[in-house]
């Protein structure tokens, strides 16, 4: 069981992006020529982290990770909130209810990869 109502989003579009070819191309493109990213996702009551790997594909982990890219913290109804699309980074990060840390740059395409798979769902 997953801990938290985001973890099961990303669950989801995670399985999405490893059963459809065009999305893992996506990854494999976002990826590079990196061995592989990792965003951090921490709420007030979990800490899970996505790793998208060379080859295309994702995975969710629980726990923390020595590295991520970047790490997204904010509680668990924020977080809905924005990857739902009821609300934008900027209006969460303007009003200090998301804070991101490190490679924020990487919110563009992870934005643009939840936005393919839920117009192929």
């Amino acid at each position: 069981m997953l801990p938290n109502q985001i973890a099961q989003l990303f669950e989801t579009m995670i399985q999405q992006v490893n059963d459809t070819p065009e999305h893992r191309e996506f990854v494999r493109n976002w990826v590079g020529p990196y061995q592989g990213k990792v965003l951090q996702v921490e709420t007030d009551d979990d800490t899970f982290h996505i790793l998208l790997h060379r080859k295309g594909t994702m995975e969710l982990q629980i726990g923390s990770y020595p590295s991520p890219e970047v790490i997204y913290k904010a509680s668990t109804e924020t977080l809905m909130s924005l990857f739902t699309g009821q609300t934008t980074f900027r209006d969460l990060i303007k009003r200090w209810e998301l804070i991101i840390i490190g490679a924020g740059h990487e919110s563009l395409p992870l934005g643009q990869l939840m936005m393919r798979v839920l117009r192929t769902r």
